[in-house]
């Protein structure tokens, strides 16, 4: 009986703490980067005038020279929301950021896929979409 009692206590624990969910404005990102098939680059040329805007504390849009990125971190990023003034670390080339080798403050980035002016303005409104609920 004690062991029914037990092992019934344990499903139970287990079917409730289930996985975490997922923050809206993160997966409507993910979803944005797998239906629209987005390509990855492996290098974003760099800029002292560059514009960093954070979406989520996973992403963030880059706009250099070159056009507009979404940058993919492999960690959660809240060091970007916390700052007004965002540079990146530059380890071999100071003009190249490059993906799974330099940082954004402090935060590896994993990938870089390039966008247009109008999907990176389509990103902006599904995060602000996602966090207001709509």
């Amino acid at each position: 009986m004690r062991t029914t009692i037990f092992a019934a206590s344990v499903a139970l624990l287990a079917g409730c703490a289930g996985t975490p969910e997922i923050p809206a404005e993160l997966e409507a990102i993910r979803d944005y980067v797998a239906v629209g098939e987005l390509e990855q680059t492996d290098s974003i040329r760099t800029h002292g005038s560059d514009k960093w805007v954070p979406a989520t504390d996973y992403y963030a849009l880059y706009q250099g020279r070159d056009g507009w990125f979404l940058l993919e971190f492999s960690r959660i990023c809240r060091e970007m929301t916390d700052n007004t003034r965002i540079t990146p670390d530059r380890r071999y080339d100071y003009k190249t950021m490059r993906r799974g080798i330099d940082t954004l403050r402090g935060c590896r980035i994993d990938q870089m896929y390039p966008l247009t002016e109008a999907q990176a303005e389509e990103i902006e409104t599904l995060v602000k979409g996602a966090d207001s609920g709509n």
